[in-house]
Formats: C-alpha cells, sequence, structure tokens
C-alpha cells in the first residue's frame, strides 16, 4: 500500500502497482529512461518527455492531488530562518571528501559545536495527503522563486544512486508542477527540473526531526516529528559508521544542535562526524554500504567499513533474544527472573556497542526501574547513576529517561560511603570488657555468690542495651548475696527455664 497520493500515483504510472485511476500509465521506454536521470545532463530532454505525455491527463492529475499541491506551496513563503552558529569548529576541505567540519579548538563531550533553525520544515504525520519528502521540497521550491531558499541551493541534488527512487521522483516532480495553481504553461518545463531538483535535495540533505515517546508497550521508542533541512549541516558535516558527534533537537522549533558525543571529546584539527543512519553497531557492513549507496550516493571509507575485522553480530541478536525473556518475565510479574534477563542483555550491548553509547544508557534505565522492583535498590541507583552520567550532557533537559534518572537519584537513599582506616579506628565502639577466668553464667554457678555475680551483669546487660523502653530499674530487681528474702522483678529477667531454676534453687540454699 502506498504511503500517500503523490506515491500512489507514481507507482500507477510506473506500472509497480495499478490503481484505479484515470491516468494512463507511462510507455516502457520511457520509465526506463526516467531511472538514468542521475546525470544532470539528460534531465531537461527527458523530463521534458516525462511533462508532454503527461499534459492530456493534466486535469485527472489536478483533480487528484491539486489541492495539495497548492496547500504545500503555500508554505513557501512562511519558511522560518535563523543565522547558524559555530562553536570551536570551522568548514574546511579534506582530501577525498570535499567539505568537512574540523574542531579548532578540544571539545569535551557534550560541547555544542553547531545550532540551526531549519531553513523549512514538514510535519511527519498520517493525515497529509502528500508525502513529507514531496511536501518539503513544493515548500523549497516556492521559496526558492520568493528568493528565500538561497542557502540551499548549492545543496547535492542528485538524490541518490536507487533507479527506482528516481523514477518515482520524476513523476512526482512532473505530477506536482502541472497542479501547481497560476504556473504559466512556458514555466511549465523549469518547474519540473527545480521541483525535481529540490526533491533530490530533501532526498540526502533533510533530516527527521526526532523525539522520544512511549510506546503502547509502555517502551521509549524514537518518533520523527517532522522533515526539515538545514544548510549549513547539510553542507559541512560528513557521515561516519563510528561517529564522535550526534544530533539533539528542539522538538517545539525543531532547532537542531550538533553534540560531541565521544567519551574522550575531538582534538584539535580533528573531524567532527555523526551518522547519516547506520553505524557499526546498528547494520552489518554490507547493509550499511547499500543503504549509504541508495540514499546518499557514496561509499562510506569510514574507519569501521575499511577494517579487515569480520563483524560479528552475534551479540545483538543474543541480547535481543535475552530482552524478549526479560519482558515476558516482567509481564507475568518475575521480576528477579526479569532482571537477571535484562542483566545479561545489558552485558552483550555494553561489548557491541562503543563505551559511554546513549543506547546502552537507556537500557541502564529500563534494568533500574526491573532492577527497583526486584528488590535490589542498591543495583537500582548504580544503574541510574551510570545513565544519568551518560544522558545529561548529550540528551536534551526534558529527554524521559535522564528525568526519570535524576527524580529515582534523588529519592533512593544514598549508599553508605565506605570509611577509611583512620575513621573507622575512630568509629569504631570501644572494646568489650575483659571477662575474668573466673567468671561464671547462671548454667555454670556453682554458689550463692556465683549467682549474684550473673544477675548482677545480667542487669547490667539489659540496662544497657536499650532495646526497650521499659528498662529495669533498681527499685523493680533486688540483687544481693543474702538469700534470706526474695528478689522481685525475677521473671522481668526472662530467665530460661534451667536458669530459673537454678536461682531458685540457689535462692533455697541448696
Amino acid at each position: 500500500m502506498a504511503r500517500s497520493l503523490d506515491h500512489k500515483l507514481a507507482q500507477h504510472l510506473l506500472q509497480e502497482k495499478p490503481h484505479r485511476l484515470k491516468v494512463p500509465a507511462l510507455p516502457e521506454d520511457l520509465a526506463s529512461q526516467l531511472g538514468e536521470l542521475v546525470d544532470a545532463r539528460r534531465r531537461p530532454e527527458v523530463l521534458g518527455r516525462l511533462v508532454q505525455t503527461l499534459r492530456p491527463s493534466q486535469v485527472d492529475i489536478a483533480g487528484f492531488l491539486g489541492p495539495h499541491v497548492a496547500k504545500a506551496v503555500s508554505l513557501g513563503s512562511t519558511t522560518p530562518r535563523g543565522p547558524p552558529q559555530l562553536r570551536g569548529v570551522e568548514v574546511a576541505p579534506l582530501p577525498g571528501q570535499g567539505r568537512s567540519l574540523l574542531a579548532t579548538r578540544d571539545l569535551a563531550r557534550g560541547s555544542i559545536c553547531i545550532q540551526e533553525q531549519p531553513i523549512a520544515r514538514v510535519a511527519m504525520h498520517g493525515e497529509e495527503a502528500l508525502g513529507e519528502e514531496t511536501r518539503l521540497a513544493l515548500q523549497l521550491w516556492a521559496a526558492d522563486r520568493a528568493g528565500l531558499a538561497d542557502l540551499a541551493r548549492d545543496l547535492l541534488d542528485h538524490g541518490g544512486r536507487d533507479p527506482q527512487a528516481l523514477r518515482s521522483r520524476a513523476v512526482i516532480a512532473a505530477c506536482s508542477a502541472l497542479c501547481i495553481p497560476s504556473l504559466p504553461a512556458s514555466e511549465l518545463g523549469e518547474a519540473v527540473e527545480a521541483t525535481f531538483a529540490w526533491l533530490g535535495r530533501v532526498r540526502i540533505n533533510a533530516v527527521a526531526v526526532t523525539t522520544l515517546a512511549e510506546s503502547e508497550s509502555g517502551e521509549l521508542k524514537s518518533t520523527k516529528l517532522a522533515l526539515a533541512l538545514y544548510p549549513n549541516l547539510a553542507r559541512s558535516v560528513n557521515h561516519s559508521c563510528a561517529p564522535n558527534a550526534m544530533l539533539r533537537f528542539d522538538k517545539d522549533t525543531s532547532a537542531v544542535e550538533v553534540v560531541i558525543s565521544s567519551p574522550t571529546g575531538v582534538r584539535a584539527g580533528e573531524e567532527v562526524t555523526i551518522s547519516y543512519g547506520p553505524t557499526g553497531a546498528s547494520h552489518r557492513r554490507s547493509e550499511r554500504q547499500q543503504k549509504l549507496q541508495s540514499q546518499y550516493g557514496f561509499d562510506c571509507l569510514c574507519a569501521v567499513c575499511t577494517a579487515s575485522e569480520q563483524e560479528d553480530f552475534q551479540w545483538k541478536e543474543r541480547a535481543k533474544k535475552l530482552d524478549l525473556r526479560a519482558q515476558e518475565a516482567a509481564g507475568r510479574g518475575a521480576w528477579v527472573e526479569a532482571a537477571t534477563a535484562s542483566a545479561a542483555s545489558l552485558a552483550l550491548l555494553r561489548q557491541g556497542y562503543a563505551a559511554g553509547d546513549v543506547e546502552v544508557a537507556r537500557e541502564e534505565c529500563k534494568l533500574a526501574g526491573i532492577s527497583l522492583r526486584a528488590g535490589k535498590p542498591d543495583a537500582a541507583r548504580d544503574l541510574w547513576s551510570s545513565a544519568a552520567e551518560v544522558l545529561k550532557p548529550l540528551a536534551c533537559a526534558t529527554d524521559p529517561d535522564l528525568v526519570e534518572a535524576e527524580e529515582m537519584l534523588r529519592r533512593l537513599p544514598k549508599k553508605p560511603e565506605p570509611t577509611r582506616p583512620a575513621e573507622q579506628a575512630e568509629q569504631a565502639p570501644p572494646p568489650p570488657p575483659k571477662t575474668s577466668p573466673a567468671t561464671k553464667g547462671f548454667t555454670a554457678a556453682g554458689t550463692r555468690s556465683d549467682v549474684a555475680a550473673a544477675l548482677h551483669r545480667l542487669k547490667h546487660a539489659i540496662d544497657t542495651a536499650n532495646v526497650s523502653k521499659d528498662r529495669v530499674s533498681s527499685d523493680a530487681t533486688t540483687v544481693t548475696d543474702s538469700f534470706s528474702g526474695a528478689i522481685f522483678g525475677l521473671e522481668s529477667l526472662s530467665l530460661s527455664p534451667a536458669e530459673k531454676a537454678r536461682v531458685l534453687s540457689a535462692m533455697q540454699g541448696s
């Protein structure tokens, strides 16, 4: 099923998936030529033929897409802009890769080296009839006609190397141009080429604005809020499958920040890189190369992709199975079992991800919650503390995992600090009084004097133990060597039957 009306129309015209539309499909030879439009020199001729083929169906196409294209174009005049800010970095060429973002000074983890507002953005949700790339490209086309998109005109516009994507983009560009209100026929060809170019720029330069949201299962998932274009970011920051920086977004304004994420920071003169999607921990080398070549049109030559070591993703598969086991156990309320499985999963993730990775920190937060339910508050506190240390310099202040970790660290009691030997000597309780070898308890008392001495010791122990509010006082108990009278308060001494019999025997002079 097509995601949107523009893609549904493209599928129909290219005979990929026929729909009940009045517009006839394109000739096969023309559809084949559209897949070769990565060569910019062929665009005028091939796109011109496409427009002439579609012109007889313009009314039907406009009836299908017209109102939605008009809405997207109308937003071009309200494009938000803001000057980018560079901190401790500069854009300079590097051999073999062109413009690059280089550190001009040492940048610590958490340093913000770029702040930029989008030149254009569109919301990403299922209510829109046109795809987000089409809406953003039409908005930029309109902004360009108004002189508001000059900053983005020099961005690469080939749109990747995937022939199927090129054909679809060409059809969407032509159909959209045929629907633009009040566009003179003499400008139609130029509008198709410009729209195709903006679709290409969006395809390889636009960024999804993301945030964390809770899924139906209660887990935090990355959610796409908008698609936005940041010209300065697009022209300066290159990809790496082991990046030393990450993107952080303001979900309200869609402003982006490039934040140094490497635990060791970035030294002066080193390149600052981000991931365009795949990383060495998320995809195998062949999958990364295919994705980057298809969408962005380049072969990645980063250290991870050129390493000779064979990749092993068994850790990730085992971690996923253990995580599912933990979820199943948690669903049954078997929290100790869930904590054990989740801890094993986390250990594997720590092997696969780089030290200080945000993904590991989020798994630590998950395990912390499970550990707390399993009756392990000390373990939970350690996990939340570790996660907060990673998230605080990297995540936004409203990040749900960071907020939870800091709140739980405030609530959970701190573990007592280990004392130094000198402090232990100061805090050590006084040693118990040395017992004379002749000292005897009730069970070994052989004379009245032995029993009296034992009673004295027992009363002293009760008075100094402080285990009860009702302490034995001298008014309630009488201790003496003379047993001609009675010993009051004997029951309050809680003697064993044997001890009580021995005392009574001593009192009776036996």
